[in-house]
C-alpha cells in the first residue's frame, strides 16, 4: 500500500547564524531556571488578597478532593456569597473551577501548606514559559529567518516582565497561568494533529481547550485565533481554516452548557456598588473614554511596568472625557496596532498572530463588552503580554537586521542582560510586597492613594496589627493610623460598607462605643443582612456596659445611665445591662425606673445573682 504524503505539513526554512547558538535543551534549562529564580523568594510568602475567599474560607476547597463535585457545578464565589448573606452579583457570574479544583487537590495532599501552593504556582509559571518557547520554536516561528532567536528571546522577556508578579506571587491568580498554559497546548496540538493526523493529538487539543475554558474565559478568543493560525500557518483559505476548527467549536458549546448549568445565563445587575461596577457614576461617554484610556495605560505598563499595585479600582483612575489628550493618544496607538495587524494578515505574515493574540485578549478585559468588576488589573494583561513580548523580541531583531552577527550579538545579549538585572530587581522586591495582606496593602496604599479598596484594606490591617500588639498605648497608636485610611475610604466612597464596619471596630478598640455605634448603624442601613453586624452589636453592648460601670464608679450616674441605655439599644436581651441600669437608677432614687430595669433582668435571667436582694431594697 502506498503511503500518502501529508501535503499540509510546513517545512522550516533555512536560518542564518544564531545570536543564541546553544542547544535547544540548554535553552529549556535556562528558561526554567530563570523563571524559578525570579520568583523563588515568593516561596516564603503567606496568603494575600483574594486567597482568603477563594481558598482559605472556601468550604469546597477545604473538603479536598471530595469538594471537586461542588466546585465544578458552582460559582467560583459561591461559598463567599453564602457566608456573607449575598447573592451572585457579578455580570455573568464567575465560572472558573479548574484552579479551585487544583486548590482542593493541594489541600488533600498538602493541607494548608502555603509554601506548597506557592511552589506549584511557580512550577505552573515555569511550564507556561516553556510552552511559549516550544510553540514559538517549533510552530509559530519555524519558518521565520530569525525564528530560533526570537523564539528564545520572547520567553525571556515574558519571564522577566515585572507585571507578572501579581499572577505568580498571588496563589489565587493561578487561574491566569492555567488558562494561558492550556491555550498554548491547544495551539500546539491542533497544529501537530493537522500535520501528523494522530488522533491522540486531536484528543489532547480538545481536552486542553476545555481545561483552558474551565480555567478562565480567555480561551473564547480561540474561536477567532485558531482559524487565524491555521490560515497563516498552512497558507490556506478562510473556509478551510474554519472547517478544520469545527471540533474545537464543539468544545466551546459544551463549555457554555456546563457554565449555564452552574451559574445561569449571563446577566447585568442593575444596582451594583461602585467597587464592583467602577463606572456606576460615569456617563456613557465618560465610560467609553475611560475604557479607551485604560487600554492605553495597559500598553504603557507593558513598556514601563512601574510602579505596580494590587488595585486600580475606584477612585484611583478618575473618569476621563474625550477632551483628554491621553484618550486620543490611546486611540491613535491602537489604530496603528490594528492597522499593522490587518496589514500583516493580508500579507499572510505569521507575525499577524501575536498582534491579534494581544488585541483579542486585551479586548476580553477592556470592559467594552461586559463589566468585569474592576477598571484594570495587572493580572488581566497576563495573556496579552505573551503577544507583546513576541512582538518586542521581533522588533529588536528587525531593528538590527542590517548589522553583522559580530555586531548584533553583543548588542542583543547586553540589552537582554541589562533587562534581566533591572526587571529582576523590581520583580524580587515586588514579590516581598506580596508577603501577606499587611505588607501588600500598606505598601500599595502609597502607590494608589485614591483607591477605595487600598485605603479600606490598609486601615483594616492596621487594626488587625493592633490586635496583636499587647501594649495598649502602642496598640491605640496603630489603630489611629488605620483610622486615617478608613476615613479617607468613606470620603472617596460614602457607600463603602466594609470601611464603616472597620471604623466601628477601630473605635470599639479605642473604647469609644458612641462612635463605633454611629458607624455600625450606617453599615446596617447600607447592608442590613451583613452577617457580622449581630456580633458587632453584641460586642458593643459589652463596651457600653464597661463604660457605664466606669462612669458609675466616677460618681457620674447620668453618664452611666446614658451609656447603659445605648448598650440596651444594641443588645436588648443583655441581662447585665438591665441589671446595672437598675442600679444606676437606684443610686439617684429613681425607684420606679430601677424596678422596671430589674424586672426586665428577671425576665431575661430569673436566677440572676443578688437580683432578689436588690429588688427587696426598693420601697413598696
Amino acid at each position: 500500500m502506498a503511503i500518502e504524503r501529508n501535503t499540509s505539513k510546513v517545512s522550516p526554512v533555512k536560518q542564518g547564524l544564531s545570536v543564541f547558538g546553544f542547544s535547544v535543551r540548554i535553552k529549556y534549562i535556562f528558561l526554567a531556571l530563570l523563571a524559578f529564580c525570579f520568583y523563588a523568594n515568593s516561596l516564603s510568602n503567606e496568603y494575600a488578597l483574594d486567597d482568603e475567599a477563594v481558598i482559605q474560607k472556601n468550604d469546597y476547597v477545604q473538603k479536598g478532593i471530595a469538594g471537586i463535585g461542588k466546585i465544578l457545578t458552582s460559582d467560583a464565589y459561591d461559598c463567599y456569597y453564602k457566608q456573607n448573606n449575598a447573592n451572585q452579583h457579578l455580570t455573568g457570574g464567575r465560572y472558573r473551577p479548574l484552579s479551585i479544583a487544583l486548590f482542593a487537590v493541594e489541600h488533600q495532599f498538602f493541607g494548608e501548606s502555603v509554601t506548597a501552593r506557592h511552589f506549584i504556582n511557580i512550577l505552573l509559571y515555569v511550564l507556561c514559559s516553556l510552552a511559549i518557547f516550544y510553540f514559538l520554536q517549533h510552530i509559530l516561528l519555524r519558518t521565520h529567518p530569525q525564528g530560533k532567536d526570537i523564539a528564545f528571546l520572547a520567553p525571556i522577556f515574558f519571564i522577566i516582565h515585572p507585571i507578572h508578579t501579581e499572577v505568580v506571587a498571588n496563589i489565587k491568580s493561578s487561574d491566569e497561568i492555567l488558562s494561558l498554559l492550556f491555550i498554548l497546548l491547544v495551539l500546539i496540538f491542533s497544529i501537530k494533529y493537522r500535520e501528523i493526523k494522530k488522533p491522540a493529538y486531536l484528543f489532547i487539543g480538545l481536552l486542553s481547550l476545555l481545561l483552558a475554558l474551565l480555567a478562565k474565559e480567555y480561551a473564547l478568543t480561540l474561536v477567532v485565533l485558531l482559524p487565524l493560525l491555521f490560515g497563516l500557518y498552512f497558507k490556506e483559505g478562510y473556509r478551510k481554516s474554519i472547517s478544520k476548527s469545527l471540533p474545537y467549536f464543539g468544545i466551546v458549546i459544551l463549555y457554555f452548557i456546563l457554565r449555564f448549568a452552574a451559574v445561569g445565563f449571563p446577566h447585568q445587575e442593575k444596582e451594583l456598588d461602585i467597587l464592583n461596577n467602577p463606572y456606576l457614576l460615569a456617563t456613557p461617554l465618560q465610560k467609553i473614554a475611560t475604557e479607551i484610556y485604560i487600554v492605553g495605560k495597559y500598553l504603557w505598563m507593558l513598556f514601563f511596568p512601574y510602579p505596580l499595585a494590587s488595585d486600580y479600582g475606584y477612585a484611583q483612575i478618575p473618569y476621563r472625557s474625550f477632551s483628554s489628550p491621553l484618550v486620543w493618544l490611546s486611540i491613535l496607538a491602537y489604530l496603528a496596532i490594528v492597522y499593522g495587524s490587518i496589514k500583516l494578515w493580508r500579507m499572510r505574515s505569521i507575525l499577524a498572530f501575536p498582534f491579534f493574540f494581544f488585541l483579542l485578549n486585551l479586548f476580553m478585559v477592556s470592559n467594552f463588552l461586559l463589566n468585569i468588576g474592576t477598571t484594570m488589573g495587572e493580572r488581566l494583561v497576563f495573556h496579552s503580554s505573551f503577544g507583546f513580548t513576541v512582538l518586542l523580541a521581533w522588533a529588536i531583531f528587525y531593528s538590527t537586521k542590517n548589522l553583522k552577527l559580530v555586531q548584533r550579538k553583543p548588542i542583543i545579549i547586553s540589552l537582554t542582560c541589562l533587562l534581566v538585572i533591572v526587571t529582576g530587581a523590581e520583580t524580587i522586591a515586588r514579590n516581598k510586597d506580596w508577603k501577606n495582606n499587611f505588607t501588600l496593602f500598606t505598601k500599595d496604599v502609597n502607590t494608589v492613594p485614591n483607591s477605595v479598596k487600598a485605603n479600606d484594606n490598609a486601615g483594616a490591617w492596621y487594626i488587625n496589627l493592633a490586635e496583636q500588639t499587647p501594649d495598649t498605648l502602642q496598640s491605640n497608636a496603630i489603630v489611629c493610623k488605620g483610622l486615617i485610611y478608613l476615613h479617607k475610604s468613606i470620603k472617596l466612597d460614602s457607600t463603602d460598607v466594609n470601611a464603616y464596619l472597620n471604623l466601628g471596630i477601630a473605635y470599639s478598640k479605642l473604647i469609644n462605643p458612641d462612635s463605633a455605634k454611629y458607624y455600625w448603624d450606617i453599615a446596617k442601613r447600607l447592608f442590613p443582612a451583613d452577617p457580622l453586624l449581630p456580633g458587632f452589636y453584641k460586642l458593643l453592648g459589652q463596651i457600653f456596659l464597661y463604660t457605664g460601670d466606669r462612669y458609675a464608679m466616677q460618681g457620674k450616674p447620668y453618664n452611666a445611665i446614658s451609656q447603659l441605655e445605648n448598650g440596651i439599644r444594641c443588645v436588648p436581651g443583655n441581662a447585665d445591662l438591665w441589671f446595672n441600669l437598675g442600679g444606676a437608677f437606684f443610686n439617684i432614687a429613681r425607684y420606679d425606673s430601677a424596678r422596671y430595669a430589674w424586672t426586665k433582668t428577671a425576665q431575661l435571667n430569673p436566677s440572676y445573682p443578688d437580683l432578689n436582694k436588690w429588688m427587696g431594697m426598693l420601697p413598696k
